[in-house]
C-alpha cells in the first residue's frame, strides 16, 4: 500500500511531502518547487516504529489566541514515533476525519497502536486497535 502526505506549510510555491510504501517497509521524503523540480530521496527503510501520532499544531502560535481560536487555526499533523521521542511526519491537514482514516489505514497495515492528542489536546488517549 501506498501512502502519500504533505506537510511543513505546503503552499502554491513550495511543497514538501512523504510517500510511504507499506508492502516494501521504506519512506521518500519529496519537495517540489513550483511543480517543475521535483527533488526526491531515494526508498528508505523505516525505522522500528512505536507508534501512531496525531496531534494539532500550530506554525505561528499568538499569546492572546484563546483555545477556541487554536482549535479553529490549527492543523492535524500524523506522525510514526520510533526512538520512543523521534517522529516521522506522513501528513498535515485540517481534515481531522481524513487524518483520522490515514491513521486507521497505517495502525492496521504496520499493526501498530494510534496515540490521539489532537482530539483533546491536554488529555491524549490510546484509541481502541480495531484489528
Amino acid at each position: 500500500m501506498i501512502i502519500t502526505g504533505k506537510y511543513a506549510a505546503s503552499n502554491i510555491i513550495f511543497q514538501q511531502g512523504l510517500i510511504l510504501d507499506t508492502d516494501k517497509k521504506c519512506y521518500i521524503k519529496t519537495k517540489k518547487i513550483v511543480h517543475l523540480f521535483d527533488v526526491s530521496d531515494k526508498c528508505k527503510p523505516l525505522p522500528k516504529l512505536d507508534y501512531v501520532l496525531m496531534f494539532r499544531t500550530l506554525y505561528a502560535k499568538c499569546e492572546p489566541c484563546s483555545t477556541e481560536d487554536f482549535n479553529n487555526s490549527a492543523v492535524v499533523q500524523l506522525s510514526l514515533v520510533y526512538n520512543k521521542n523521534r517522529r516521522l511526519i506522513v501528513d498535515e491537514s485540517k481534515d481531522m476525519q481524513g487524518i483520522i482514516e490515514k491513521a486507521k489505514n497505517i495502525s492496521d497495515v504496520l499493526n501498530l497502536k494510534i496515540r490521539d492528542s489532537a482530539t483533546d489536546r491536554r488529555n491524549s488517549k490510546w484509541l481502541p486497535y480495531t484489528k
